[in-house]
């Protein structure tokens, strides 16, 4: 009923929505930007979407998802916002471009099985990579405390966020043509500099007009909310992804 091995590719139509802190040196002194708002970079894109399985003995299986996010925008503010230890001045043209790259690897334990259904525990690691890229009007704080300068000028946020997850997963075979699939996570954990704590969530149905080949139709809802306090960043972020996905799927 398992598949010793599968490969999965098609599309996510992933809602975005999230907010970032960039505090720069000083600890809670940056202005939460919010993806739709202040850069209006929220709302659904459709994304490059890849899956693969490998269960090498009966019990054991490994996962592995990955997708890319990018995207750009120009937007006038409507307030001032404290961004790495600078000021964006309200009324400016803000431009912002940011990309991310989220992985998920995870290791699956199918404790119960049966000739139609399966039950299982996993464990794994999910990262996001992602850089924030503004340009605009800024002033930078001089030493006194002051305003020493406005400008044109860029800010820059990036970092690495990976967090541990565990959760459960169940397949149960509806029909010979089709296949449920439930899986779900979550996990907190404070890893080096970086305090997260992360949501998961997906379910669908699996069409098999073919024995080999199939036709994935699911939901997926992802959330991790994270601070962060390391040399290149320091500050909170939180992203939220969720969608349906349609994915054309080969096994064997």
């Amino acid at each position: 009923m398992l598949d010793y091995f599968s490969i999965s590719g098609g599309v996510f139509a992933n809602s975005f929505s999230g907010s970032l802190r960039a505090d720069g040196q000083i600890r809670n002194s940056g202005t939460p930007l919010d993806f739709d708002r202040d850069l209006g970079q929220g709302g659904t894109r459709y994304l490059p979407f890849i899956n693969v399985t490998w269960r090498p003995w009966d019990r054991h299986e490994f996962e592995f998802d990955y997708y890319h996010d990018s995207t750009d925008n120009s937007r006038t503010l409507d307030r001032s916002l404290e961004f790495n230890n600078q000021t964006l001045i309200v009324g400016s043209t803000l431009k912002s471009e940011f990309s991310l790259d989220a992985y998920a690897l995870s290791y699956r334990y199918w404790a119960w099985m049966d000739d139609n259904a399966a039950f299982g525990i996993s464990a794994g690691l999910q990262a996001y990579s992602f850089d924030l890229r503004l340009k605009g009007t800024l002033t930078a704080a001089g030493g006194g405390g002051g305003v020493s300068a406005t400008h044109e000028g860029n800010a820059k946020a990036s970092s690495d966020l990976p967090d541990p997850s565990i959760g459960l997963s169940y397949r149960y075979q509806m029909a010979p043509w089709a296949r449920l699939s439930v899986d779900a996570g979550a996990f907190k954990a404070n890893i080096g500099n970086i305090d997260a704590k992360l949501y998961n969530f997906r379910a669908g149905v699996e069409f098999y007009p073919w024995e080999n080949w199939a036709v994935i139709t699911q939901y997926s809802y992802n959330k991790i909310d994270a601070d962060v306090e390391e040399n290149r960043f320091k500050g909170n972020v939180t992203f939220r992804f969720s969608g349906g996905q349609v994915l054309l799927k080969y096994r064997f």
